[in-house]
């Protein structure tokens, strides 16, 4: 074999080493959108699983506690795109619900049919995270404030927080205080919010029965 035959059997191309480069171009160009809709979707639902995590956490400290008045979980608080879960029990001692913490704020008792929905209130910053505190009047245990993705948020709704009692069962209902704006709609004898990516309008819809029973769609 000549040398000449040798270095035509050899090698690439300029132009077939061009186009191996811009198919690889091309596909990488196309699966990037593809792979952030994943990490979107992967986020979302990581959000909704977060609170359904959380819903369960308060129901099992309502249990735990043989709650009287209940423990609230507490949306868009205490801040918008946050959660947090807060007793209701009145000081052990005096039989006084945590003044001054929570000024004026007097929970209530749940009852069916009831149609004023406010139930409690929840403490300003940093009152919140004193658990408990009675030097500052602090005597209810409450949970760790949590935050959302910063890509993920509440869909808007009506009520603004998850009552749950001593037996397990939980209605939702309207928290005064510093709480936030609502996020929980009725669907019959269940209560549903959905958490977002408003820059794609993902969407996951959590649901939770009178029971307590949490669910996520697929």
């Amino acid at each position: 074999m000549t040398s000449e035959t040798r270095n035509n059997a050899t090698g690439f191309t300029i132009i077939e080493l061009l186009v191996v480069v811009s198919i690889i171009v091309i596909v990488s160009a196309a699966s990037i959108p593809m792979g952030l809709n994943f990490v979107r979707h992967y986020q979302v639902m990581g959000a909704a699983q977060g609170v359904a995590g959380q819903m369960q956490m308060a129901r099992g400290q309502a249990v735990k506690l043989n709650t009287q008045r209940g423990v609230l979980l507490n949306f868009n608080y205490p801040g918008p795109g946050q959660y947090q879960w807060t007793s209701l029990d009145p000081n052990p001692v005096t039989g006084d619900w945590d003044d001054p913490v929570y000024p004026a704020y007097a929970p209530r008792n749940f009852e069916e049919g009831m149609t004023d929905g406010v139930y409690g209130a929840v403490p300003a910053e940093p009152n919140n995270t004193k658990n408990p505190d009675p030097a500052a009047g602090v005597m209810s245990p409450h949970g760790t404030p949590i935050y959302m993705p910063e890509t993920v948020e509440f869909e808007g709704g009506g009520s603004n927080a998850l009552l749950f009692r001593a037996d397990g069962s939980v209605r939702a209902v309207t928290a005064s205080g510093p709480s936030g704006a609502g996020v929980l709609n009725p669907n019959g004898l269940t209560w549903e919010m959905r958490v977002r990516d408003p820059n794609t309008q993902l969407t996951k819809l959590i649901t939770i029965t009178r029971n307590g029973r949490v669910t996520i769609e697929e």
